[in-house]
């Protein structure tokens, strides 16, 4: 790739001071076609086994083995430390794609590089017995899968044009949620040997994501004018006047409120299910994906029609609020939980509100993005409402617990409902969209 001088600014980006009226692309992108959008899912179903099982599973039941009378706590400086990390990284790559410049396009170099550091940094977790190799594996591995979905996102903002968003979104909501069962199903399978339980996802999350990168509209961006980009201006460029973009920041703020709460929902879950119901590694497992089953139609069901319903009657902020409702009751339910069945309920109305709240408020965010010229940019920013959840949600979680005492978990799920419904509500304000 070539640069320009140091002090050019980042044009490319289109992140000079924010404008009231943002320019947009000229004009509606192509439609895509079923076939592309299948082998785009495939990518998506793959990515989430290896992110979200292993950071709700398989990560918990590691760190209870190298110290069990410390597990609160090491699990959430794990968790808290990727997420912090990743705070910073991903809008710095966000924006970075917007300007590479490269035969394989913008979006794909970054996709293969997070592919690389996903299989090592897991591989690493796998065959290590100590903490701080196992921190620093998560660390590497969780951000370079982290970076490959989040290059994925950016695409359909590039790309994706505004009358398929809603069905996209809802589909794409559904395949979250079954592959996040899927992978505590795999884990589960694979509880008895730790390495095949990091390295496995890993492996299913490159094979996913190369299926699609093969085929990926993203040309080659070497004819575009090369632009370098400084560190300083990469972070300035992630502050925006909520006041010139006042629908982004209303979606922006609730997203991030409901994204802690459903966060906080599988933080201390192992831990939780093993002391209320007395289960050991493999029966909370079981029991897990046995409720992930059960929940996995009544969440598709939620994600797809409430992603078709969105785009037929043009409104999103009725569903949005109404997840928040849902997705508390979930919460409340399985904080109160005393047997199997009651958390397999709780279970499925979690399941329920996630997917209506993952399909619509990924069509709001697309629909409320300030500028699509610089796609990269703002969906970094909208990122930011995904990620910082995951480095507040673990430290919340922690001190709850701490000032709860004798490992005592219910309130954390307490508080998260308070939170999911608050969230829900927070996009009342928003007037460009209905």
């Amino acid at each position: 790739m070539s640069h320009p001088e140091p002090d050019a600014v980042a044009t490319a980006m289109a992140t000079a001071a924010p404008e009231k009226a943002a320019p947009q692309l000229a004009s509606e992108p192509p439609r895509w076609p079923k076939r592309y959008m299948a082998l785009m899912f495939a990518a998506q179903f793959a990515i989430p086994i290896a992110t979200i099982a292993p950071g709700t599973f398989s990560l918990a039941i590691k760190v209870e083995e190298i110290n069990p009378d410390a597990k609160n706590s090491l699990l959430a400086i794990v968790l808290t430390t990727a997420a912090v990390a990743l705070i910073f990284v991903n809008p710095v790559i966000g924006i970075l794609s917007d300007t590479t410049r490269s035969r394989m396009g913008r979006r794909r170099p970054w996709m293969l590089g997070g592919l690389v550091a996903g299989l090592a940094g897991y591989t690493m977790i796998g065959v290590s017995d100590n903490f701080a190799v196992v921190l620093t594996g998560w660390l590497v591995g969780y951000l370079g899968l982290v970076t490959t979905g989040s290059m994925i996102l950016t695409h359909m903002g590039d790309k994706l044009p505004e009358s398929q968003r809603g069905i996209v979104a809802g589909i794409n909501g559904a395949v979250t949620q079954v592959a996040s069962i899927a992978g505590i199903v795999l884990a589960g399978a694979l509880v008895t040997m730790p390495v095949a339980m990091f390295v496995v996802p890993a492996v299913l999350a490159c094979i996913g994501s190369l299926i699609f990168m093969v085929r990926m509209d993203d040309p080659s961006s070497l004819y575009l004018d090369a632009t370098r980009v400084k560190i300083t201006t990469v972070f300035r460029h992630m502050v925006f006047d909520p006041r010139d973009h006042r629908d982004f920041a209303w979606a922006w703020i609730s997203k991030l409120a409901v994204f802690i709460a459903l966060y906080m929902m599988s933080i201390y879950s192992v831990y939780f299910l093993g002391s209320r119901l007395g289960l050991d590694d493999a029966a909370v497992a079981a029991l897990t994906a046995t409720a992930g089953g059960v929940s996995m139609i009544f969440t598709m069901a939620g994600a797809l029609g409430s992603g078709v319903v969105s785009d037929r009657i043009g409104r999103r902020k009725p569903l949005v609020m109404a997840s928040g409702l849902i997705m508390a009751a979930g919460l409340l339910t399985v904080g109160l939980v005393t047997s199997n069945m009651m958390y397999i309920v709780g279970t499925v109305i979690f399941g329920l509100a996630s997917g209506i709240f993952g399909a619509v408020d990924q069509a709001l965010m697309l629909d409320v993005l300030p500028d699509r010229t610089a796609a990269g940019r703002w969906v970094a920013i909208m990122q930011l409402a995904n990620e910082i959840p995951k480095a507040v949600a673990p430290a919340l979680a922690a001190g709850i617990v701490l000032l709860a005492g004798d490992d005592n978990y219910q309130p954390v799920y307490f508080v998260a409902a308070g939170l999911a419904l608050v969230g829900g509500l927070l996009v009342a304000p928003i007037r460009g969209v209905r």
